[in-house]
């Protein structure tokens, strides 16, 4: 019985990777938000194109934009598993390439109103103008919520190269957005936004105020690709999903271990262990010199770290749920 289920197992190996071998491509996918990039799992860097891996691809879509929608609604799957949720509330958000020389462009992609992250779908996406003009509802599964659509659309129409937009209220990031110390740079993945790469917004209440938009893009800045809403949350942003993605996952965990140091010194910041703003920029810098030092050419840093954590959470996902109930 051992030998015919390894005998099984093998024919069904060699079948799949039969299948999988007429899809990777030789070369990563160029690096936009609409370059939607699939792999074989039992290969972290061979990519594959989503639109050849679930066929048919919808009428009413390119091959492009239903490769994008592929990747948004496992996206969200993903931050329901990282605890980025809050029920119905919270969005992700991506741009239509080409879009902006369209009426009412540039259109993005976020999720219907009432749905949770888990039931979240390619075809269930709305997509929708920067003035708020459904231009595609999807399924019909629901409206599009007034609050996600001024935060995103603050910094789809001001910041053009960030292409993929993430926000929630992960509950140790909001805490810390309610703190005047803000993000310390206690941790690893703090340094991530050291040199004033973390920008903050201040409270307004709830956002229905769409001239808060031109207020939350003035606060995020030109160049930072996250703020801190504060006493509300954190958003990211990105060219490319796996990029607001890795962004996200920093800032929040980089808030837990804030959060933890700080309930186990007892509030008191100068029982932890801090550096001067001079050792804080050098450290964050040590990524970028060890490309360029001596290290042998074996043990530089020469891969896609965002790519790779992001595939990493789509495995995850795609096992958990299931490929056919996400791309559908």
């Amino acid at each position: 019985l051992k030998f015919s289920l390894c005998l099984l197992w093998n024919l069904f190996t060699m079948d799949r990777a039969k299948q999988i071998a007429g899809q990777v491509t030789a070369a990563p996918v160029a690096g936009t938000a609409a370059d939607a990039i699939y792999v074989d799992p039992r290969n972290a860097h061979a990519y594959v194109n989503p639109a050849t891996r679930f066929d048919p691809v919808p009428e009413r879509y390119s091959q492009q934009e239903w490769g994008l929608r592929c990747q948004l609604a496992v996206a969200y799957r993903i931050a329901a598993h990282y605890d980025w949720d809050q029920l119905v509330f919270n969005h992700i958000t991506v741009k239509v390439p080409e879009s902006e020389k369209l009426e009412h462009g540039p259109h993005f992609l976020i999720n219907p109103f009432g749905l949770h992250f888990r039931e979240v779908t390619a075809s269930s996406l709305l997509k929708v103008g920067i003035d708020g003009k459904i231009i595609d509802e999807g399924t019909g599964a629901g409206p599009l919520f007034m609050q996600g659509f001024v935060v995103h659309s603050a910094v789809h129409a001001h910041r053009e190269d960030l292409h993929c937009v993430w926000h929630c209220h992960h509950p140790d990031t909001a805490a810390i957005s309610m703190q005047k110390c803000g993000l310390l740079m206690l941790s690893q993945e703090s340094l991530a936004f050291a040199g004033g790469r973390l920008s903050y917004h201040p409270f307004e209440g709830t956002a229905v105020d769409l001239g808060e938009r031109d207020r939350i893009a003035k606060s995020l800045g030109p160049v930072n690709k996250a703020v801190l809403l504060e006493n509300h949350g954190p958003v990211t942003g990105g060219a490319t999903v796996e990029e607001a993605f890795v962004l996200m996952y920093l800032l929040t965990r980089a808030c837990t271990y804030q959060q933890r140091a700080m309930a186990a010194a007892g509030g008191d910041l100068s029982k932890l262990i801090t550096h001067t703003e001079e050792k804080v920029i050098a450290m964050s810098q040590r990524e970028v010199t060890a490309r360029t030092d001596d290290a042998p050419e074996e043990v530089k840093p020469d891969y896609d770290t965002p790519h790779l954590m992001f595939r990493a959470a789509v495995r995850l996902i795609e096992d958990r749920d299931g490929a056919d109930r996400i791309y559908c």
